[in-house]
């Protein structure tokens, strides 16, 4: 891998920090934080006595959590009920949670985006019409007098101006997929407009998968691929693409963070 993403944190020799504290390095420009909504972090956790790096995934993926005291501990919570997006929090934490054990620690927390952010870009008056509720989810509006592409077809939205999706990437991604007409399959019946999968209800994860390597779904592996982080994505997935027996699917999907082994 080439030069390292993450930050780097230095302090005096011998310096001691009796109790946990935190500041805001920078002020994201970002949505302010509401409490109990996704997170979406990345995180370096360093040893104050060793200098070991005990987490660091700003070389790899970001990390999903919710905003709450009990997940994030109350002064890392507090600190960021004030924040926005884009913000930088460095924290120091005697030791606790997954790193129990270990000797106090400095974290340092970078606020990503967990949703679409970049250029608007014009859709077809062909496609279903997408806006946005003010938590980010799309809403997907289908025109049952118009026939939808019985080919996948490929919109981006929102043109975001981050790293690149490749064959073999690792992507976190927001989506939400619907279906475009009744249906039924294996007992479970839906009507048009309805919800087939979503990662956007906050109990729920976002999507974390590898593309272009028969890993994710078909129409992921051929429509994701050249699309950048902050970017939304439309894709009219016919079965062939995507699941047999549930018709054509609309998904729309955020790209969030992507991964490049050989970056």
């Amino acid at each position: 891998m080439s030069k390292t993403l993450s930050p780097k944190v230095t302090w005096p020799a011998g310096l001691k920090f009796p109790k946990s504290q935190s500041k805001v390095v920078w002020q994201g420009k970002g949505a302010t934080l509401k409490d109990g909504q996704p997170l979406l972090l990345n995180v370096f956790v360093e040893s104050l006595n060793t200098h070991e790096v005990l987490k660091n995934t700003f070389d790899r993926l970001p990390q999903s959590y919710l905003l709450a005291p009990e997940l994030l501990g109350n002064d890392l919570y507090n600190i960021l009920l004030t924040a926005r997006v884009g913000t930088r929090v460095l924290s120091i934490a005697p030791p606790q949670g997954e790193f129990t054990g270990e000797p106090a620690i400095v974290i340092v927390i970078d606020v990503l985006s967990d949703e679409a952010t970049g250029e608007k870009l014009p859709v077809s008056p062909d496609f279903p019409q997408v806006t946005s509720q003010s938590t980010g989810e799309p809403n997907i509006t289908l025109d049952p007098n118009k026939a939808l592409p019985v080919e996948l077809s490929i919109s981006t939205l929102i043109r975001g101006d981050g790293t690149q999706v490749k064959k073999g990437s690792f992507i976190v991604a927001q989506f939400k997929a619907v279906y475009t007409a009744d249906g039924s399959k294996g007992g479970k019946s839906w009507k048009a407009g309805d919800v087939q999968q979503s990662t956007w209800p906050p109990e729920q994860a976002p999507f974390e998968g590898q593309i272009g390597v028969g890993k994710a779904l078909q129409a992921w592996d051929e429509g994701l691929i050249d699309q950048t982080v902050g970017s939304r994505v439309m894709l009219i997935v016919p079965e062939s693409a995507g699941y047999p027996g549930e018709g054509t699917l609309v998904y729309v999907i955020d790209i969030l963070a992507v991964y490049n082994e050989d970056s």
